[in-house]
């Protein structure tokens, strides 16, 4: 452990384990600049670093003020661990085993942030702490899963056998509507799982994350049928950004969450494992390990993962029992529907209201076909796959081609940027302030914020752009200023990391005060 390190854990033990601000709290909290990443580097075995004991206390003392909601205190904790993390890139000289910890210690990072920004959110999804359960109970659960077969580990445990009690009780209603929705995309997950030579019992997990629901969103924002974040989506090249999300179109999502689990399963060579760490990250599983001596089996150190963590794999087992064989506890047969889906490419901005109006597919239709569409908008550049019924495909192109380019937009999405007003923009792009206001729930047409992002609607009778504001309005070049990551600028300019990165030629998102940025090509 470095003098730098001992130090920390020393300021911490006579703190109380707590990042205890110095400064004046401020009249309106605002949450910290997200860390920026780390490059992705894969893991090799667990990664240990002569700071980790520091760091570790350092993200105890976090999770202790994001649970409590004292965002001063997280912040403080935000910027020790930042400084740690710098002090060990160095002494460690960029290592692949530095580089998997420290995406593990962001990754739990933004993982409290998330909670700080949620705090007041309800949630009830989350599977309930187990309660006791009579070893008769348990026995006969038991006896009734060994009638079934299983290609995943599962295990009939207490905790296990009073979520099955959970399922089948207080949450039948709620799991029998799953149930159903499940048939419709159970199908497709089993065909890309046995593509990829995963366990098939797999295809059950959207259950647990989201009730098979595509458009469930958590309080962490995790969101799509297979909860992902946006950070861990777009490792996975899923797009989500202000225009598309594809972590809600299930086909793309399914084919990511299959190739996250893969690399897992890789990692730790254990399914529970594999599956704790799909809830709460690599480097929580990794110092879960840690401070249970080593133990790699999910039972032993359970204790050392959060409450929602350690009951996350016996509410997957739980959920297989139940799901492979629901009429066994009185619940309806899952009725397979798959879903046949052709694609018919769309080149630039296409409102679905309009081809709604003149085809065959209504609005509606084509929005539930097409989740990942946030604002039943395509994009104005480059081209879309869109989603529609198998044999549907020349007949819904053949309309797309009939309809006028000035009548193929009604509603624009735009992007804040320095200078913007609703008088300035209404004259862009043809609408009214009071249009604007009204489409985007704004009361005071003054208090505009910069990367705020706006649905336009769009007066037919007065022309306009066919293009999307988030490019016309970005300035050229950017310089970089204190505090500034790659996430935020992107985010402020309506862009994706990613593009910044091939914009500028980035191997990295490494950037410097000062440096001057390109945001468009």
């Amino acid at each position: 452990m470095t003098a730098r390190s001992a130090g920390l854990v020393v300021l911490l033990a006579l703190s109380g384990l707590a990042c205890r601000s110095s400064l004046p709290e401020p009249p309106e909290a605002e949450l910290p600049t997200p860390l920026p990443p780390l490059p992705s580097v894969p893991a090799e075995g667990a990664p240990v670093i002569a700071s980790a004991p520091a760091l570790d206390v350092l993200l105890e003392a976090a999770e202790d003020a994001a649970t409590r909601g004292l965002i001063d205190e997280f912040r403080d904790c935000e910027i020790l661990i930042a400084e740690a993390l710098t002090q060990a890139r160095g002494s460690s000289g960029g290592s692949a085993a530095f580089v998997a910890y420290a995406e593990g210690v962001l990754d739990e990072l933004e993982r409290l942030r998330q909670h700080l920004a949620f705090t007041e959110a309800g949630w009830d999804d989350v599977p309930p702490e187990p309660g006791p359960v009579p070893a008769e109970r348990v026995a006969e659960l038991e006896e009734l899963s060994r009638r079934e077969e299983f290609d995943l580990p599962v295990v009939m445990r207490p905790e296990v056998a009073s979520l099955v009690d959970f399922y089948t009780g207080p949450y039948r209603e709620r799991l029998i509507a799953a149930l159903e929705r499940a048939g419709r995309y159970l199908p497709f997950i089993r065909q890309e799982l046995t593509r990829a030579g995963l366990p098939l019992d797999l295809a059950f997990l959207p259950l647990v994350e989201s009730a098979f629901n595509p458009q469930a969103r958590s309080r962490a924002s995790a969101q799509g049928l297979w909860q992902f974040m946006a950070s861990t989506a777009r490792l996975y090249s899923l797009r989500c950004d202000g225009l598309i999300d594809e972590r809600n179109d299930p086909e793309l999502a399914t084919r990511a969450a299959i190739a996250h689990l893969s690399d897992l399963f890789a990692h730790f060579g254990d399914w529970e494992l594999a599956l704790a760490a799909y809830n709460s990250g690599t480097g929580r599983v990794e110092r879960a390990i840690r401070r249970s001596g080593g133990s790699r089996d999910f039972w032993t150190l359970r204790r050392h993962l959060p409450r929602e963590t350690r009951n996350y794999v016996p509410a997957m087992w739980a959920a297989l029992v139940v799901a492979k064989d629901p009429q066994r506890y009185g619940l309806p047969a899952i009725v397979e529907t798959p879903a046949c889906l052709g694609r018919v490419e769309v080149v630039g901005a296409l409102d679905l209201a309009v081809l709604g109006e003149r085809g065959p597919l209504s609005e509606a239709e084509l929005a539930t076909l097409n989740p990942a569409l946030t604002y039943k908008l395509t994009p104005a550049k480059g081209s879309y796959q869109l989603a529609v019924p198998c044999g549907r495909e020349n007949e819904v192109a053949a309309v797309i081609a009939s309809i006028p380019p000035a009548e193929r937009v009604r509603r624009f999405l735009h992007v804040v940027s320095r200078g913007d007003t609703l008088g300035v923009l209404a004259q862009r792009y043809g609408s009214s302030v009071a249009t604007i206001m009204a489409a985007n729930g704004i009361r005071d047409p003054r208090r505009l914020r910069i990367g705020q992002q706006l649905i336009i609607p769009r007066d037919p009778t007065r022309g306009g752009p066919l293009t999307y504001a988030t490019t016309a309005t970005r300035p050229a070049r950017y310089v970089v200023k204190r505090g500034d990551t790659l996430f935020t600028i992107a985010r402020r300019f309506g862009t994706t990391v990613e593009a910044l990165q091939e914009i500028n030629g980035l191997a990295d998102t490494t950037i410097r005060i000062g440096d001057v940025l390109r945001l468009t090509h």
